[in-house]
Parts: structure tokens; C-alpha cells; sequence
């Protein structure tokens, strides 16, 4: 059943680490979060539209509020890492959210979400004398469950010193890329690349079957040689055996592309970053809720 933000209260005082309430609890939400715990924080979670992760974060040691505007209110530090902009402002910007806003607190925004948008929630946040850091991150569901993630933090280097413990339970990586919205846009930037280099490798993957090359041996000499990739790496196998378990979701990935084209705006070109946009776009229909590796399906459309 869900406590109330006084009983989050106790449970922090009888620590002395910093209370954190963790929002949104999806495949890279759920195992930092369980990070978090691990590491002895004091957790506070809301249900949203999934009871599983909430269940499981109760078993170990969590504390379910009634919502997540009970959670802002009852935490130290808020880290919040949602689908969108909607998400956010939806989370973040409400009279109830807000009003549970106050000084000393500090929000964590991990969201792959737009720079502006990011730049709103901060202006709300510090108005009522909270201090904010945008800190989307990168690693994949792997790095989430492996607490190796790497986070791109924009904000004040003071407020990046202070909740640096809370990050190191979840990444392994933490850099500081600039002020408010730099985060989201070197995460927008990485986005961009990684999936025009997942269509790379999918396309290198499907000529290297046609040709009869043993994937073994293209995995080993392409990691060699000047093509290698992230994506050709990591990604090689569940290619070749078509398993698109998400991951991170071909929709979101589609999501994240659009960010990038859309800040650079009229004033660069970005041919290459529109042309893979277009074909995650075409993908999103048939295979949005698989894996973004799943944009390799399109290659062997009719």
C-alpha cells in the first residue's frame, strides 16, 4: 500500500544519507533506481501505469508514496528520467509538483528531452530555490543494471559536486558538458550518432550474410580496423539472431533523432541525421516497440 511523505521522513532520519525519490521507472528507471538502493539511499517511488517495478522496488526496500507529487515533496533529491518533454512538464511543471518544490532540494533530470524544455523545468525549480541539474545519460539498459553509466551533466559545478554520490551509485562516467540544456543537447548530439551508426552496422551485418562472411570473423576484424563502432560491438549478435527485445525503443530513438534536426533548425543541413530520421519515422509503425537495433528489419522490407 502506498506511505505517505512523513513516513519517507522517518526512513531518511534514520539514515544518513539523503533521501531520493526516483520518477519514472522504465527499462533504464527501474535498475538505477535499484542502484540507488543497493547503495543504501532511502527510496521513495510512485506507481504510474506499471505496478511491477513499484512492487519490486517495495520488496527491496523503497517506500511507495500516493503519487508522484508526494515524492517531490518527501525527497532530499528528486531524479526523474521519463519518455518526453510531455513527461516532463507533466511531472515537473504542475501547480501540485510545484508546490512541493522548495530550497534544499535538488532535482536530477535525466530525461532524454529537449534543451528548452529542460531550461523551463529549471527556471520553475530554481524560482522556489531548489537547484537542478540536467543529466540525461547513456550506457544502455546494461549500464543501467551495471550502475556504468556514463552522465553528461549540465548546471552549476557546485550542485554537480553535491549529489555526485548520488550519480556514482549509478554511473560509472560523470562529466560536466556546460550550463542548463548543454546536458540534453550533447545527449541529443550522441542520439544522432548512435543512430545513424546502428544503421551502419545493420546494413554492414546484412551485405556481411549476403556475402557469406562468419560473423565471428567480421566481428573481430572490423573492432581492428577503422570501421569499428559501438553499435558493431554490442549490437553484432542480437543482429544476426533478430532479437529486439527493448533495450531502448526504436520510437524513442525516433524521438531523440527529431531533437537533434530540430535544434540545429534552418541553420545546418544535417543531411545524413534527416535521412536516418526518415527511416526510423518509416520503422516506427511495424517496430517501435522493439529495440532501435530493430531499424535493421528495414533493410530486408520489399
Amino acid at each position: 500500500m502506498p506511505g505517505s511523505a512523513a513516513n519517507h521522513n522517518r526512513a531518511g532520519n534514520a539514515m544518513t544519507k539523503e533521501r531520493i525519490g526516483f520518477i519514472g521507472l522504465g527499462a533504464m528507471g527501474l535498475p538505477m533506481a535499484r542502484n540507488l538502493l543497493k547503495n543504501g539511499y532511502p527510496l521513495a517511488v510512485a506507481v504510474n501505469r506499471n505496478r511491477k517495478p513499484v512492487d519490486e522496488l517495495v520488496r527491496l526496500g523503497a517506500v511507495e508514496l500516493a503519487s508522484t507529487d508526494e515524492v517531490i515533496a518527501g525527497s532530499d533529491v528528486i531524479c526523474t528520467i521519463l519518455p518526453a518533454d510531455a513527461e516532463m512538464e507533466s511531472v515537473l511543471l504542475t501547480e501540485r509538483a510545484l508546490a512541493g518544490v522548495r530550497p534544499g532540494q535538488t532535482l536530477i533530470e535525466m530525461t532524454s528531452g529537449t534543451p528548452s524544455m529542460m531550461k523551463r523545468v529549471a527556471k520553475e525549480w530554481q524560482a522556489r530555490g531548489a537547484q537542478v541539474l540536467d543529466a540525461p545519460v547513456s550506457g544502455g539498459t546494461v549500464g543501467a543494471e551495471q550502475g556504468t553509466l556514463t552522465v553528461m551533466a549540465g548546471g552549476d559545478p557546485g550542485v554537480l559536486e553535491r549529489v555526485r554520490p548520488v550519480l556514482d551509485a549509478m554511473a560509472r562516467k560523470i562529466y560536466r558538458v556546460g550550463e542548463i540544456g548543454s546536458g540534453k543537447a550533447i545527449k541529443a548530439i550522441n542520439q544522432m550518432l548512435a543512430a545513424i551508426h546502428m544503421m551502419a552496422a545493420a546494413e554492414a551485418v546484412a551485405l556481411a550474410e549476403k556475402l557469406g562472411i562468419d560473423p565471428s570473423i567480421l566481428k573481430e576484424v572490423i573492432g581492428a580496423s577503422s570501421g569499428s563502432s559501438w553499435m558493431m560491438a554490442n549490437k553484432l549478435d542480437g543482429l544476426l539472431k533478430e532479437q529486439f527485445e527493448p533495450g531502448f525503443k526504436l520510437s524513442l530513438m525516433k524521438k531523440d533523432i527529431r531533437i537533434a534536426v530540430s535544434e540545429a533548425g534552418s541553420d545546418l543541413r544535417l543531411d545524413l541525421a534527416k535521412f536516418v530520421l526518415d527511416a526510423y519515422e518509416q520503422a516506427s509503425a511495424r517496430y517501435g516497440e522493439l529495440d532501435f537495433s530493430a531499424i535493421s528489419m528495414r533493410i530486408r522490407e520489399d
